[in-house]
């Protein structure tokens, strides 16, 4: 698996790209596959692509609205809305964008509608602003031609944007707005959107017009089932062409059955980990939180939970990720030097609340149950606490009030694969838009500073190296597991899970008869 592609394309600059996409499907295929629906385990917060990046989002966005660029399914930067690119300044980027595209409204596309997306995406109403941070400005050189200035050199830029930035109509948005835009959409994407009943479905359909040729699908829709067996059995019976978040445990299911599989991906593309506030007395002592990683055996939840389905990680970075350093291994597991370290620090109220999302934690009462039982063994008092994804979304983004309704110790994911680097310095940086558990350390952000200025692979690596080695030193985190996409698939189709955890409705085909 390779996560450093686009490292390897910045080590001389300008760095140009002009790779082609080529014409995909035909419109015989797309009556051979006819509807394609998925069921998932979370509905979306919203439509509007710039305003949320989390990958269950972005399954649905990538099939409506086309990237600035994207990754292919060995995880290989290839153009989307762009023709080329290169860096023209140690801080600015020139893209140039693709001619002759219309919005599935009519518009066309041109550089606005990119330095739109940018724009929207930056405000302090998008979760996307976290992986936009590092972005001063857009600036529009002619309709298609688009300048990208960022804050000081980024090596890692072209990484972080792929498959995540897009393009939004300007006149339409500015017509209704960036809230009615996020409830019925228009892309350049080859599916249109059709309707969306909140906790139920999203109803998409083919895109005649587009411009990468016919759509596979005649449509497609993303149906909201929130249990993992439902989901299972939705696949298995024939109602659901694929099943997103498989619960490993339903895997056996699947062994004997005629008409679906197993897809599992070879990496794990959405690491668990759990947050300890350090705004809290209890986690102020890095003894404690030391302790909290002892006491937690995280291979038994790999073998008995996931049934095998996944990693124990010890560090930040997934093992698909650039930053994974091979030299740290997972946390151990060890109890008694657990109790020794809290006895070693006198703490006197060892009460806290362990709290978790029902949705982005697949098996989130399960998990939350063990990890509690362990913590219990070592002399913790510990609450279990279980929110609606939205619900805890909304506690975690309560900045003004220092997350004062997040439990002390919060169980969460992150979108890990390649392009994820900005995602983890928003959650270790001191100013990082995703640091909800007010974790702060100097030396931290400065090998941060280092990695992202620094488009030699040698002293990057070393910087990433060594910010993944004091982490470890702080344990700021829970360190968990990665665990693997599982995934269930009709017979009927051609498709397996990517490295990247995407859904796209063109990587698909007709089963071989």
């Amino acid at each position: 698996m390779k996560a450093h592609h686009a490292y390897s394309l910045l080590k001389s600059a300008p760095l140009v790209a002009s790779l082609m996409m080529g014409s995909v499907g035909t419109s015989a295929l797309a009556a051979e596959l006819g509807t394609i629906t998925i069921a998932t385990q979370l509905d979306l917060l919203t439509l509007n692509s710039s305003k949320n990046v989390t990958g269950w989002h972005r399954w649905v966005y990538r099939n409506i609205y086309d990237p600035l660029i994207t990754l292919d399914e060995n995880n290989e930067i290839k153009p989307a809305l762009a023709t080329s690119w290169e860096r023209i300044a140690d801080n600015t980027w020139r893209f140039k964008l693709r001619e002759g595209i219309k919005f599935q409204n009519g518009e066309p596309f041109k550089a606005e509608a990119v330095k739109l997306w940018i724009d929207e995406g930056k405000k302090a109403d998008s979760q996307a602003r976290g992986s936009l941070a590092l972005i001063t400005e857009a600036k529009v050189v002619d309709d298609h031609t688009l300048d990208i200035v960022t804050d000081g050199p980024v090596a890692y830029f072209i990484d972080t944007i792929a498959d995540r930035m897009s393009a939004l109509p300007p006149a339409y948005y500015k017509q209704v707005g960036a809230q009615e835009f996020g409830l019925k959409p228009v892309g350049t994407g080859p599916y249109k959107f059709v309707s969306w009943r909140r906790g139920d479905r999203i109803v998409l359909e083919s895109n005649p017009e587009y411009w990468g040729g016919a759509p596979k699908a005649d449509g497609v829709v993303f149906w909201v089932v929130p249990d993992a067996s439902a989901r299972a059995a939705a696949v298995l019976n024939g109602e659901a062409t694929l099943g997103t978040a498989i619960a490993p445990l339903e895997a056996p299911r699947f062994e004997s059955s005629a008409t679906a599989r197993i897809s599992a991906s070879e990496g794990g593309n959405r690491p668990i980990w759990g947050g300890m506030m350090m705004n809290r007395p209890i986690f102020q002592d890095r003894r404690v939180r030391e302790a909290v990683n002892l006491a937690v055996n995280r291979q038994a939840i790999v073998d008995r939970l996931l049934r095998g389905y996944g990693k124990p990680m010890g560090q930040l970075c997934a093992t698909s990720m650039y930053c994974y350093d091979p030299a740290i291994g997972p946390m151990p597991y060890d109890p008694a030097k657990a109790k020794s370290l809290l006895q070693e620090a006198g703490v006197k109220d060892m009460s806290i609340t362990l709290h978790a999302p029902q949705g982005p934690v697949a098996q989130a009462n399960e998990l939350t149950q063990i990890i509690a039982a362990n913590l219990k063994q070592v002399g913790f008092n510990v609450s279990i606490r279980i929110d609606e994804a939205s619900q805890f979304s909304a506690k975690l983004y309560d900045f003004d009030n220092k997350g004062k309704d997040v439990g002390d110790l919060f169980i969460y994911f992150y979108q890990g694969g390649p392009g994820s680097e900005t995602t983890i310095r928003s959650l270790t940086n001191s100013k990082g838009n995703w640091n909800w558990q007010y974790y702060h350390d100097a030396q931290v952000d400065a090998y941060w500073d280092q990695a992202q200025k620094s488009f030699d692979q040698g002293p990057r690596q070393e910087a990433l190296q060594k910010l993944s080695a004091k982490v470890r030193a702080d344990v700021p985190w829970l360190f968990l597991y990665e665990p693997l996409s599982v995934w269930a698939v009709s017979n009927k189709i051609a498709w397996k899970a990517r490295a990247d955890d995407q859904i796209i409705i063109q990587d698909m085909g007709p089963a071989e008869k």
